[in-house]
């Protein structure tokens, strides 16, 4: 397939992602306003200490093996190397995760006579919401490389909401307590179960699955490529949300829990926006890219690369500026307990930090794809050093305002690393006049921002108004000085073409 081909699969892939992530993100953003709602700040802070738990959790024990199937699966061609890899991995699925469970539920078993029944229950659902929440991101990654968009964005959409809709019925059907998070991780769980469920049944994963078919050699090359990553995992977590830790516990339990919950609120906000452009694209252009790197094809990837990059700061700068501007108006829109507005400027300090991130995921596939993971480690490493000694030292006196700051500073070097070192073995080149013209198309957003927000109409309703017009202005903008009028006629073309076929 030539370059232009690539290219405008890359961008119907990217846009087939983006309207889903979309759905999802504001579904996200829509499960703040009512876990806000529902949960008191302390309790807010508990929840999202577990979630980081498991999060930190799953990239630690499992990172390793949902990386290497990422990269793998499209190796195995034939019926027979496929359920070797598929028994490999499954078969290392589940000796990690029966071994975490028996000592999961060991560690709850000792400590339960000195915690009260309310947390006993919920580690224990914990637990299992771990297992369910690791099976879901293989498979997700699965779904992903095979480039199954449509069962990979339907299940994706089904549970983020259906997460929603549990937890509301558990609330207000059911009455069930506000005063402990557990029903929150059980919506998780249950709906975990059910996505997992479909998708093994959709896919036929069991077919492809015989115990007897483990293979040495396979999980080796797992090891050996996913193990630097199970290091780049712990510490990119410990970079994203150690700083939860830091603030719960040198701030006391109860003003800790409080400003956690305060700080992790608005920062849900900056990240769900983030990681939803991020997976849009990536998901779209990666596995194009992987492809041309498997034949060897230097110009070519680099050229997909630099295609992907582009894409990137197209969609992500606006949303990071956009959020600067409106992060007090996007604060009062979703949250109806005022004492998370307060902390309405970790969006700002958050989302410049997620764009830098983004950028940097980019600058890691030079490594991922030699397999060279070792490097992304060292350079994760050092700059969650950083993050975690400035909080540690400043948090205990200033609050969760540090961490906010620490984390743009974290990222920014963990991309000075990652961008100097990278560019040896593969570099991304955007023209210097694609970078003008984007500048200028987010300086005439803002001026619309500016100008309409000081028009006094309810917030509500102005914060959809101001997302719009920005957004148009700053497409209008693109358009019009002809930086995507090309990549829309062409994409353009291509569905008309596929109309006329059908």
């Amino acid at each position: 397939m030539e370059t232009g081909k690539i290219k405008t699969s890359m961008a119907r892939d990217t846009l087939l992602y983006l309207p889903a992530k979309a759905i999802e993100g504001i579904v996200g953003l829509i499960t703040i306003t009512y876990y806000t709602t529902f949960f008191a700040p302390n309790v807010y802070g508990i929840y999202n200490i577990i979630i980081t738990s498991v999060n930190i959790s799953t990239l630690f024990f499992l990172g390793w093996l949902t990386q290497s199937i990422f990269r793998y699966v499209n190796s195995f061609k034939t019926a027979n190397k496929q359920r070797l890899f598929y028994s490999t991995a499954f078969i290392s699925w589940l000796v990690i995760n029966s071994g975490l469970l028996l000592l999961g539920i060991a560690a709850v078993l000792v400590v339960r006579n000195f915690i009260s029944l309310s947390l006993t229950n919920m580690l224990i659902v914990s637990i299992f919401m771990f297992i369910s929440f690791n099976t879901t991101q293989i498979l997700f990654t699965i779904l992903g490389s095979l480039r199954r968009i449509k069962l990979n964005l339907t299940m994706s959409i089904y549970s983020i909401s259906a997460r929603l809709i549990l937890t509301c019925i558990f609330v207000f059907i059911l009455k069930a307590s506000t005063q402990t998070a557990i029903i929150a991780i059980l919506s998780n769980l249950l709906i975990d179960v059910t996505v997992i469920s479909f998708i093994v049944w959709r896919m036929e994963i069991y077919k492809k699955i015989k115990l007897g078919m483990f293979s040495n050699k396979v999980f080796g090359k797992f090891l050996q490529f996913g193990m630097p990553l199970m290091g780049v995992g712990l510490t990119m977590s410990l970079l994203n949300l150690s700083d939860r830790y830091v603030i719960i516990f040198s701030l006391g339990a109860s003003n800790g829990a409080t400003q956690a919950g305060i700080y992790t609120a608005n920062y849900s906000i900056a990240s769900a926006i983030f990681t939803m452009i991020l997976m849009s694209v990536m998901r779209g252009v990666y596995p194009s890219i992987l492809k041309a790197f498997r034949k060897s094809d230097k110009v070519q990837t680099e050229e997909l690369l630099t295609h992907a990059v582009r894409y990137f700061i197209l969609i992500a700068l606006p949303a990071v500026i956009g959020l600067g501007v409106l992060s007090t108006q996007i604060a009062h829109l979703f949250f109806k307990n005022t004492v998370y507005w307060e902390g309405s400027f970790v969006m700002i300090w958050v989302g410049a930090g997620m764009f830098l991130l983004g950028l940097t995921e980019y600058c890691n596939k030079a490594w991922e794809l030699s397999s060279s993971t070792k490097i992304m480690f060292r350079n994760s490493l050092i700059s969650a050093s950083l993050n975690i000694t400035i909080n540690i030292l400043f948090v205990p006196k200033y609050g969760y305002q540090v961490a906010a700051y620490s984390t743009a500073i974290a990222y920014l070097l963990y991309f000075i690393l990652s961008y100097t070192g990278s560019r040896k073995i593969l570099t991304w080149h955007i023209p210097a006049k694609s970078y003008v013209k984007i500048i200028l198309s987010n300086i005439a957003m803002v001026i619309v921002l500016l100008i309409l927000i000081n028009i006094t109409i309810s917030s509500k309703i102005m914060i959809f108004v101001n997302i719009i017009a920005g957004g148009l202005t700053y497409f209008c903008c693109l358009y019009f000085s002809k930086e995507i009028r090309y990549d829309i006629n062409k994409l353009l073309g291509v569905l008309n073409r596929k109309k006329i076929s059908k």
